[in-house]
């Protein structure tokens, strides 16, 4: 799979008139606020499954479930780099009822485990999936994507960001026929991720009826990534 990046930029040219002071600064200054934007596809995908076995005795139920979380555990064990991808909760156990005949049928003890897989090789997701579903899975939960490099795309966003404020705060001045001074400050504002489908990015809670899906389906292809930057600059005003 291709992996690229590319690099967007926006401008804002969001200001406010020169003022004639600024926090520990007398100054006249101006408020200019910059956007910036990095997109990238995704490089890893994180899959969340669940197992589930109802059984007239609640350690049958228990056993089954282990039974299964570990063959999947052995499954995918080539498509993991590293142990702590693979992550286990705990057991739950319940009791299961139906109502049949106006009443509440006790149908046995269930158990339910989950299990959590980090894929770090996006060009082996399709012969992943299909390898886990031919296991004893009971639904797939939840299908992420991510970057590994999330930190570094963010700064890169934020950068271009300040950048484009610095570049709003020079047309500002030439109007006003003024020089930018020094940045008196530089706040960054809450990053904005988002990928281009609301899809791989919650809940997909999935169940495998002897691996029918009923006509349900999710893509093995990642959308593309955004990575949003916004600061509000100071700069002094000469």
């Amino acid at each position: 799979m291709r992996s690229f990046l590319v690099l967007s930029a926006l401008l804002l040219a969001g200001c406010a008139a020169p003022s004639s002071s600024v926090p520990n600064d007398q100054r006249p200054h101006l408020e200019v606020t910059g956007m910036g934007e990095v997109t990238s596809y995704p490089n890893q995908a994180e899959v969340t499954v669940e197992v589930s076995f109802t059984r007239p005795r609640l350690k049958e139920s228990v056993a089954e479930v282990q039974a299964v979380i570990n063959d999947v555990t052995t499954t995918i064990q080539p498509f993991v780099r590293r142990s702590p991808d693979i992550r286990t909760s705990f057991v739950s156990t319940n009791k299961e009822y139906t109502y049949r005949n106006n009443k509440q049928v006790f149908d046995g003890f269930q158990a339910t485990q989950s299990l959590t897989v980090k894929l770090q090789d996006l060009t082996r997701l399709e012969a992943f999936m299909e390898k886990l579903l031919a296991t004893r899975i009971s639904r797939i939960k939840r299908l992420t994507y991510s970057h590994s490099q999330t930190d570094s795309l963010q700064q890169q966003a934020n950068l271009i960001a300040l950048r484009n404020s610095l570049k709003a705060a020079d047309k500002l001045c030439a109007e006003l026929s003024r020089k930018r001074g020094a940045v008196l400050q530089v706040i960054e504002a809450e990053a904005d991720r988002r990928s281009g489908s609301d899809w791989g990015g919650g809940e997909l809670d999935m169940e495998l009826y002897g691996k029918s899906m009923g006509g349900r389906s999710f893509r093995l292809t990642p959308e593309l990534m955004t990575f949003g930057g916004r600061v509000q600059t100071t700069v002094a005003l000469e």
